[in-house]
């Protein structure tokens, strides 16, 4: 699959635009529930994908190759819920915009990896669409991300790191990979993880 800059920036808006409409019933709950499957709770998860993002955005523009940028990402203590979706959302579009005004030829360190924008932008489709899926998850709720973004971000990140079961939508897949449902038989993967480097 062939794409820019651009048109890959352009998955994080639609990936943070779902998180957005997904989990805007839920600002009026208490994030300090758990997180089913992971060791954080509600809030934390949320940090953790803005963090991620953040991150992410961080290495593409400071090109460090040993390891990431020494930066630290905490809620403030006055955050509330409310807060929390559109300090999502605000990670994922500075990441965007940031992937859209690299170049190609730009490299960082990534610890799946060192990855070019692209991959970053992938890897930032996979941060905020599972865990808009874990969040949902941690409120009763369902979601299934995005097919075009989740399949953009596998065939990014995945391709050749396993053999895939079958399908019915990029978006189940996504979530089979990075170990959060059984899909076609196949139990939850354990361990995993993706190939951030570039491949031919």
């Amino acid at each position: 699959m062939m794409i820019t800059l651009t048109a890959a920036a352009n998955y994080l808006e639609l990936v943070s635009e779902e998180l957005s409409q997904a989990l805007l019933t839920t600002i009026g709950l208490d994030w300090e529930i758990s997180t089913p499957d992971l060791e954080w709770t509600q809030s934390q998860t949320a940090i953790h994908t803005m963090r991620a993002c953040s991150e992410y955005a961080f290495q593409v523009v400071g090109q460090r190759m040993d390891s990431y940028q020494p930066v630290f990402f905490d809620k403030k203590d006055k955050a509330t819920p409310a807060e929390y979706l559109p300090m999502i959302c605000t990670a994922s579009r500075i990441l965007q915009k940031t992937i859209k005004d690299s170049k190609t030829t730009d490299r960082a360190w990534h610890a799946y990896g060192v990855s070019d924008p692209i991959g970053f932008a992938a890897m930032g489709v996979v941060e905020v669409s599972v865990h808009t899926y874990d969040l949902a998850k941690g409120f009763g709720l369902t979601f299934v991300p995005n097919n075009d973004a989740a399949e953009f971000a596998i065939e990014r990140l995945f391709s050749g790191t396993t053999e895939f079961p079958t399908f019915e939508t990029h978006g189940q897949l996504l979530l089979w990979l990075a170990g959060r449902i059984e899909l076609s038989g196949k139990p939850r993967r354990q361990g995993w993880k993706w190939n951030g480097t570039l491949r031919e």
